[in-house]
Parts: structure tokens; sequence; C-alpha cells
């Protein structure tokens, strides 16, 4: 059986330990993102202004302006005659668009990110491959949405392309929340793991083209079960 609710969204997040040298603002909205983009929240989930204030342990204040810009950003979205906010219910068309956007990003990234990547930025990958394929065996969702995205945010980093990984970040932040939905597909892990293994040699051989092929095999396929997991909640709420 595959453990989707480990934990509570909010729980996993917890207290934020604050860093000098960087806004409260800052630190508070790359942490939600990154929890967006995880998947610790769910599509239709309200995402409190004072709630989160007391879960991250911070005041007001900052939160407001960093869920502001995740709205701005498209990761939130107000929603209703009372104006909550909440993570975005997306509908068909959009998901097929950000698929396509992903396949040609993504696909891009990962082809330059062979030309700089390092023997030891291969090593970091693999460990988070490892770490995906234990959460796969163990059947544990969250550990698993966890290192697929460092798995993917890895490499494309390599390829040392700020504005182009922002744009992928961006649809990694629409889409992170109906990821955790899709992993309790059938066979999900399996297709999943098969791309990440791909993806891991081709970058060991250094063969652009077989990375290539790998990133775009698991975004397709991702795709499918994310498609099939959206019709399933509409028909939900009908």
């Amino acid at each position: 059986m595959i453990n989707t609710q480990e934990l509570d969204g909010w729980a996993r997040l917890g207290p934020l330990a604050l860093r000098e040298g960087e806004t409260a603002q800052a630190q508070i909205y790359a942490c939600l993102r990154e929890a967006l983009i995880s998947g610790y929240f769910q599509p239709g989930e309200e995402i409190s202004l004072r709630r989160t204030a007391a879960v991250l342990g911070t005041s007001v204040t900052p939160v407001r302006e960093a869920l502001r810009q995740l709205e701005s950003d498209g990761g939130l979205e107000v929603w209703g005659g009372n104006r909550v906010l909440r993570v975005p219910i997306l509908t068909e068309a959009e998901l097929n668009d950000i698929r396509d956007i992903r396949l040609e990003l993504e696909g891009f990234a990962a082809t330059l990110a062979i030309e700089k990547i390092t023997a030891a930025q291969i090593r970091i990958i693999a460990n988070a491959c490892a770490m995906m394929r234990r959460a796969a065996d163990e059947r544990n969702a969250d550990r698993y949405l966890e290192s697929n995205w460092r798995f993917h945010k890895l490499i494309y980093r390599a390829a040392e392309r700020p504005v182009l990984m922002g744009v992928i970040e961006g649809m990694w932040l629409r889409v992170g929340p109906l990821i955790r939905h899709a992993v309790t597909s059938p066979n999900h892990f399996a297709r999943s793991m098969e791309s990440h293994d791909l993806a891991e040699q081709a970058l060991r051989d250094r063969d652009a083209d077989a990375l290539r092929a790998a990133i775009v095999k698991d975004i397709s396929d991702a795709a499918i079960d994310l498609g099939a997991t959206l019709k399933q909640n509409e028909g939900g709420a009908d």
C-alpha cells in the first residue's frame, strides 16, 4: 500500500530557523515554494496567513509578503467569495500546457547540463536517485517526492542557466501539488524509477541524447498519471 499522506503538509513544514544575512520574507518564500514543488500541499488546500505564520514560528508580515509573491508566481490563487488563498486546481488544458513546456525546457536543460556537469555533481545526483529508490521500495510518497525534485533540480542547475531554471521551477510550482496524488497510480513508482535510472546512466555516460530521452520519458509518463488523477478528482467533485 502506498503511503501518500505520511505526514500532514503543515507538520512536515515545521518551524523555520531564520538565517542572518537574508530577509525573513525571502526565507519564508523559499521554504513555501519548495514545499509546494515537493507536494506538501494538495490542490484546493487553503493556505491561511495566520496558520502559516504559526507553523513557521514567524510574524505575520513577512508571511503575507511571501504569500503574495507565490500568488504572483501562480503557486497560489485567491478563490471564492471569502477570497481565501489556496493551492490552485489545474484544468486539463493547463496541465497539458505545463507538460508541453516542461518537455521542451527540461529536455533542453538536461542537454546543456551534460556539457558542464562534474563528476562530483553526478555522485550527488546518484545519491538522490538512490534515495528515491529506497522511498519507492518503502512506498513512501513523502520522501520520494522530495528526492524526485532534488534529482531533477540538481541536473538542471548543472546547466548554469538561472533564467531557464527559474522558468522550470515555475512549472514545478504549479504541478507539484498534483504529483502527490499521481503517485497512487498503478506502477507509477516503477515507471518513474525506470526513467530516473536511465537518466543517471546517461549522466555517467555523458550522453546528452539519452539524458534528454530519459527526462522526456519521465515527464510524458507522469503526465498520463497526472491526467488520470485530474479526471478522478473532477469525477469525485460531481
